[in-house]
């Protein structure tokens, strides 16, 4: 990486030139951090990933119970 210019001795068009290049960078980076937590949200049930793929991120499970009238116990 390339080490930052006295800005003071930048002329204006320059520093335009400059704070376009960053500006883009940033864009570039914005769209990449986007599409790499889409990509993390991705699981089995979105995608076409095999289930054993989810890791230790797995969803409970869910009883197909209906609670019932009396007590527990």
């Amino acid at each position: 990486m390339q080490q930052l210019p006295d800005l003071s001795t930048l002329s204006s068009t320059q520093r335009d030139a400059l704070t376009l290049e960053l500006w883009t960078m940033v864009q570039t980076l914005t769209v990449q951090i986007s599409e790499l937590q889409a990509r993390l949200n991705l699981n089995n049930r979105n995608s076409s990933k095999p289930p054993s793929s989810d890791g230790l991120n797995k969803p409970q499970p869910q009883s197909l119970r209906k609670a019932g009238q009396r007590p527990v116990g």
